[in-house]
């Protein structure tokens, strides 16, 4: 990542075609979802939830609102995205003959949503047939029914084109991108998030964290990204701590919701004009966690983030100047720091919010042994998956890092 003054005034915002609308605020549920069903010319929904949330004011809000357009509901424990639980909601899509699904959760359920509109598009009936055909990466030839998110989390698959899941039998997690996937519509509503268990609220902000921090940290300047970037990290580092303390506090949920949406700042895409792909340590481990050890998410953010932050900085200095500067453009520390003490001060930062949210920092804190580890680093490397730019992993590197956070 060579940093020229040029490139520092360069740049390109792309406005991909995915998310239609974004609508935010305090009613938004209440005051708009029918609206956009109709717009979307929803006659026949599925409604994807949580387990958790069935019986809950939110989802019987949902229900209410859809009346007789509500075809058919489907809850399950979504995390991770089971291929098998994709397949059953696909069933009950089809059974009600679906044109829009609702996906109302956090970050599985979202992917599930999106996961089950392939299985229709593409016609796939088993947890096979899906697995091979995001292996593969086939791309689409059907058209794919609408989708509205309303995300009870921050983990931001919402806006994403992307979908993850899981085969727990080969302890395999796939991805698959295309812009079609996405949401069409987006409804940040604080009220929708009241039921959300404090400790996934919590860690899923630290995995907004994670999307901003390492994009950031691990790129060339943008003038437009970087001061999306670093309002999301300001307003993250202001208001999880007073979610909290204040559980009904819809404002500052609200304003946690915007900042995971800034963090990532999809359905647009800004990056320089040069061609520059940052290497994400903490969210490609991600993958491994989930399969192999089915830790969460935002967990897998609480634990490796800041070691990823460490391990890297020690061998890039680049981002240790990126991260530098995102600590003194913060006001963690004096303009005039160090580098070092400047990237030392971001990373104490990140610890003392995760030990003032009672959130886990080490792996024994959530029984995950160094041999299981191990074999964490040892798919990640036989994947190829990069910790520096440009060069795939190798075991050893990989180990060096988790043993960080052990």
């Amino acid at each position: 990542m060579n940093i020229d003054a040029h490139d520092q005034l360069t740049g390109m915002i792309q406005f991909l075609p995915t998310v239609e609308r974004i609508l935010y605020g305090a009613k938004t549920v209440d005051e708009h979802l029918e609206s956009e069903v109709e717009r979307l010319n929803g006659q026949r929904v599925l409604l994807l939830a949580p387990r958790s949330l069935q019986g809950q004011s939110p989802f019987q809000r949902v229900s209410a609102i859809l009346g007789k357009r509500l075809a058919a509901s489907f809850t399950a424990a979504f995390e991770h995205v089971p291929l098998e639980i994709v397949i059953e909601a696909a069933v009950a899509a089809r059974r009600c003959d679906a044109d829009l699904v609702i996906a109302m959760g956090g970050g599985s359920v979202i992917d599930a949503g999106k996961a089950v509109r392939i299985c229709l598009a593409a016609n796939l009936d088993s947890s096979q047939l899906l697995g091979s055909f995001m292996e593969r990466r086939e791309p689409l030839a059907a058209t794919l029914i609408p989708q509205i998110s309303i995300p009870t989390t921050l983990s931001g698959s919402e806006y994403t084109r992307s979908f993850s899941a899981t085969d727990f039998a080969a302890g395999v997690k796939r991805s698959y991108t295309a812009s079609a996937v996405a949401s069409r519509v987006i409804m940040y509503d604080p009220a929708a998030t009241v039921h959300t268990p404090m400790a996934l609220w919590l860690s899923s902000g630290i995995m907004a964290i994670d999307h901003a921090l390492e994009v950031l940290c691990g790129s060339p300047p943008h003038l437009v990204g970087d001061a999306m970037k670093l309002s999301a990290l300001l307003a993250l580092f202001t208001n999880l701590p007073r979610t909290r303390q204040a559980p009904d506090d819809l404002e500052s949920r609200l304003r946690c919701q915007i900042a995971a949406w800034l963090a990532d700042h999809s359905p647009i895409r800004t990056q320089p004009l040069r061609p520059a792909t940052p290497a994400l340590p903490s969210h490609a481990l991600a993958y491994e966690l989930a399969a192999l050890c089915r830790l969460p998410y935002g967990l897998t953010a609480c634990l490796t983030l800041p070691a990823s932050m460490r391990w890297t900085a020690a061998r890039e200095p680049e981002v240790l100047a990126r991260q530098a500067e995102v600590a003194r453009s913060l006001g963690l520390v004096p303009r005039d720091a160090p580098d070092q003490t400047a990237s030392n001060g971001l990373t104490d930062k990140l610890q003392t919010l995760l030990a003032n949210l009672g959130l886990p920092t080490r792996f024994h804190e959530v029984d995950i042994s160094h041999e299981q580890l191990r074999l964490v680093a040892s798919r990640f490397a036989q994947r190829g998956a990069c910790l520096i730019s440009g060069q795939a992993a190798t075991e050893s590197q990989v180990i060096s890092l988790l043993e960080d956070a052990l």
